[in-house]
């Protein structure tokens, strides 16, 4: 008997240590154009890898570029491994048609069958949704509905839910959502009760960056831990978690996103010594891998994006070693927001990022938050998995 009861008494503790201390999720984004980057990841450490995008057109109905060859090779590579695999459906570009799909039981219905028909086909674990966004504008010329594109949304997914439910078995599939950093929208804002999501949904990856860049009025962090009063928008990694616990999602079911890439602005000033200073309105050239693209989903000048992925920070001769920057560039670490930037002190290029000590913080208070784990953007931007080494010896 005393054995039992000690057996159960280490199974009830184990069970709140990880309510308290939270789980070892690590969800990472792998992007079907950037496949040919995945060498050298050490993929086993992810327990979840969602392939993106599937892009819904005007009916419902999905495509991704070379989808039968991506995903039997990706889906099989993965599971083989020990790892959760999911396709991603939406995204920047590909929301244009979501709000009005919402908006059709017919069309949901289709997209439904479809994303149904995907699993059978290549027998992958679930879906993440990447609505871009419900409620409010999100990409240029993408139709949304103030009033009624959340509740629309709800409905969705509590029928994707059912479908998913009677086909494979209750809870067999998972449903994720990529998420903006606060709570979905209402006809006036961000909503305070989003609970209702939380009975259908098993993971809410969090998109906890581009909170500063060139639509800002100085140049500021990219992704900061907290945010700097007065400073840059007033939104952080530790604050956006908070709203949507305050919304009505559980801990557990939260992976904040971590960007494994930075971005660049250039300042008008010199700013060898602040973090913020004014911007001009021009994106510079990010890496070597930036080019001018006109938006694909809505046209417009041809412009670059102004990234710079970690791995090429450490690869083109910007950081000469992980803590350090080669000549012209001067790196400083902003300790109110604890973030790594770059500034060029010739071009007066600004590059905001994370690095392995920025990113461990933040898994660090995730799992002292009782989160689920982290989400990373995209596991192809590591350096030597650098990073991603700093995730998982900090959860």
């Amino acid at each position: 008997m005393r054995f039992w009861a000690l057996k159960i008494t280490a199974t009830l503790v184990l069970a709140a240590l990880q309510a308290v201390w939270g789980s070892d999720v690590i969800f990472g984004y792998l992007p079907t154009w950037q496949l040919d980057k995945t060498e050298g990841i050490d993929l086993a450490k992810y327990t979840h890898i969602t392939i993106a995008f599937a892009i819904p057109d005007e009916s419902g109905q999905l495509a991704m570029d070379s989808r039968d060859t991506v995903l039997k090779e990706w889906t099989e590579k993965l599971s083989s491994s020990q790892v959760k695999v999911l396709v991603s459906l939406g995204g920047w570009t590909g929301s244009k048609h979501l709000s009005p799909i919402m908006k059709s039981k017919q069309k949901r219905a289709q997209m439904i069958s479809d994303m149904v028909q995907w699993m059978q086909d290549f027998e992958f674990d679930g879906w993440d949704i990447d609505f871009e966004y419900p409620g409010r504008q999100g990409d240029t010329c993408h139709p949304f509905d103030a009033a009624h594109d959340t509740d629309n949304f709800l409905a969705f997914l509590q029928e994707l839910r059912a479908t998913l439910d009677t086909t494979f078995g209750d809870q067999q599939k998972l449903i994720t959502l990529a998420t903006r950093f606060q709570p979905f929208d209402g006809p006036n804002g961000p909503l305070s009760d989003v609970s209702a999501f939380a009975d259908i949904v098993d993971y809410f990856n969090l998109m906890l960056y581009d909170f500063n860049g060139v639509w800002s009025e100085t140049t500021g962090p990219n992704a900061p831990l907290d945010f700097e009063p007065q400073h840059g928008l007033q939104f952080s990694f530790k604050s956006s978690i908070q709203s949507w616990i305050d919304a009505g999602i559980p801990a557990s079911k939260i992976n904040p996103g971590l960007p494994f890439y930075g971005r660049a602005v250039t300042a008008t000033d010199d700013m060898s010594d602040s973090m913020y200073q004014p911007l001009r309105k021009q994106v510079p050239r990010g890496d070597g891998d930036d080019i001018e693209e006109a938006d694909i989903s809505c046209g417009g000048p041809k412009v670059f994006s102004g990234v710079w992925k970690y791995s090429n920070l450490r690869s083109e001769g910007v950081l000469d070693a992980v803590d350090s920057a080669s000549d012209p560039w001067v790196r400083r670490f902003d300790n109110s927001t604890y973030t790594p930037w770059l500034f060029n002190t010739e071009t007066r290029d600004f590059i905001s990022y994370d690095d392995p000590t920025s990113i461990a913080a933040k898994a660090r208070h995730a799992s002292s938050s009782g989160l689920a784990g982290v989400m990373v953007w995209p596991i192809t931007n590591d350096y030597e998995n650098e990073l991603l080494n700093a995730i998982s010896s900090s959860l």
